[in-house]
């Protein structure tokens, strides 16, 4: 948004109450939601299951990362199944130079030529148009060596998955967002969440300097965090110290 000039108008946006932009989750044939943490609930014992049978269970649920979008009441309910592959990580090591005769190890992700990943975002022409432009310049690291390019097919929600989407509920809810609440909703929902916490960092980059600087450190709820409530959310200026322009965190979920 900034390297188009318009900064200020996708922020205005975004900080609207019903812009809505998830973290990016696999499809493949058909979406795939995240984990709900804290689910199943394996603490609260069924009589007539066996205890081996229960373990079991919990193991798998352990291992599971997406759920497909038709099993998840199942899932949900205790139904579980096998995970599917979505992505191959590929280890590669090389030399460090700084220090002699270290190794480190560099991850690339590579996905299967029928797989996707998608995100769910409010409809918006100033959005398409910068996705369009991103789908280009490519995300994440390594983006002169042509890492982080895709294809970006605009399509509407399924109504099975629209249907379970809101921005206002009081009762179970999870989030799409890696997302941090504001004031009183923060404690609220440390208190009464299932969640997993994680640290957002890495560079930024700008087309106004030439060196890269570390952003600060935010921490924020994954995506499938559970809560008993909804809440809205922030987006942070994760700028670096005396780096030339905001850097916004998205943290809404």
């Amino acid at each position: 948004a900034n390297k188009m000039g318009r900064l200020d108008e996708f922020l205005s946006l975004a900080n609207q109450d019903d812009f809505v932009l998830t973290d990016a989750f696999p499809y493949k044939d058909r979406p795939f939601l995240p984990k709900p943490i804290g689910f199943p609930k394996f603490d609260q014992v069924d009589l007539n299951k066996d205890v081996k049978e229960v373990r079991r269970q919990a193991k798998l649920a352990k291992k599971l990362q997406f759920i497909p979008l038709e099993n998840f009441d199942h899932y949900v309910n205790g139904d579980l199944f096998e995970d599917e592959e979505h992505a191959v990580t590929n280890i590669v090591t090389k030399n460090q130079p700084h220090v002699d005769g270290a190794l480190y190890q560099v991850a690339t992700t590579r996905f299967l030529d029928d797989t996707a990943l998608y995100v769910l975002a409010s409809e918006s022409p100033l959005l398409d148009e910068m996705m369009i432009s991103l789908q280009f310049s490519g995300i994440g690291g390594k983006r002169s060596s042509g890492y982080g390019r895709f294809e970006l097919t605009i399509k509407e929600v399924p109504e099975n998955l629209e249907s379970r989407l809101t921005r206002s509920y009081q009762g179970d809810v999870m989030t799409l967002t890696t997302s941090l609440p504001t004031g009183d909703d923060l404690p609220r929902a440390m208190d009464q969440g299932s969640y997993l916490v994680i640290k957002s960092s890495g560079f930024a980059f700008s087309t106004v300097s030439n060196q890269n600087y570390r952003k600060q450190d935010l921490f924020k709820f994954t995506a499938g965090s559970t809560f008993f409530e909804t809440f809205a959310g922030q987006i942070v200026d994760v700028r670096p110290l005396d780096f030339p322009h905001a850097v916004f965190n998205y943290a809404k979920p």
